[in-house]
């Protein structure tokens, strides 16, 4: 989340604009990307002050944030080595996005959407990759609406409170989730490791055994 508090502060004059109308929904998915959670979170509010439905808010976000991974998808898919060339502070981040995507595709196409601090290198690393778009395009898709489906709930539930939790979170949790995708990234590298080497050992095994 990368909106200053005062937008947060403001989550009550945005309820009292927002009319249950194919336009609200359009300009919050179109948004989301932008928005990040603020989007689901905010219209989740809205529907439990009986403001907007929850299906067409969920769909409209769902198909707002997925229409902007899969240009990003498309983007990383040509431009990507372009893309290096003029941003070279990139490129420590889009290798280690580069090789997750290699290594688990189906699980970096889900992830990101929920991907804190790589919303933008993680999609373009899977078009890098040459994930399949008939893999990419609907697994993000799922993922997209899981990620929809939580951040409304998480508005609907806690109410104006969670804009309030929020605001004093913003950066706390930027840092925290950063913090877990690294972690994460480490831990997925360790175990590969880990699993190269009882490979060769079994294999090690196996060629001590058999007979000469």
């Amino acid at each position: 989340m990368r909106l200053p508090v005062f937008l947060l502060a403001a989550a009550a004059s945005w309820l009292s604009v927002l009319t249950d109308a194919p336009l609200t929904y359009i300009v919050l998915g179109a948004s989301a990307i932008i928005t990040e959670e603020l989007a689901p979170i905010f219209g989740g509010i809205a529907v439990h002050e009986g403001e907007l439905r929850l299906v067409p808010l969920v769909a409209g976000i769902t198909l707002g944030g997925w229409v902007a991974t899969a240009l990003l998808y498309a983007i990383g898919r040509l431009k990507w080595e372009t893309i290096r060339r003029r941003f070279p502070s990139t490129r420590a981040t889009g290798t280690v996005a580069l090789r997750v995507v290699r290594r688990n595709p189906l699980t970096a196409s889900f992830f990101v959407r929920f991907a804190f601090g790589l919303r933008i290198v993680l999609p373009m690393a899977c078009g890098a990759a040459r994930v399949p778009s008939y893999v990419y395009l609907p697994v993000s898709l799922i993922g997209s609406f899981g990620w929809t489906a939580l951040f409304t709930a998480v508005g609907y539930v806690a109410g104006e409170a969670a804009v309030q939790a929020i605001g004093r979170l913003d950066k706390v949790g930027e840092i925290v989730g950063a913090l877990l995708v690294t972690l994460a990234v480490f831990a997925f590298l360790r175990w590969q490791r880990r699993r190269r080497e009882r490979k060769a050992e079994r294999r090690a095994l196996a060629s001590r055994s058999a007979p000469p």
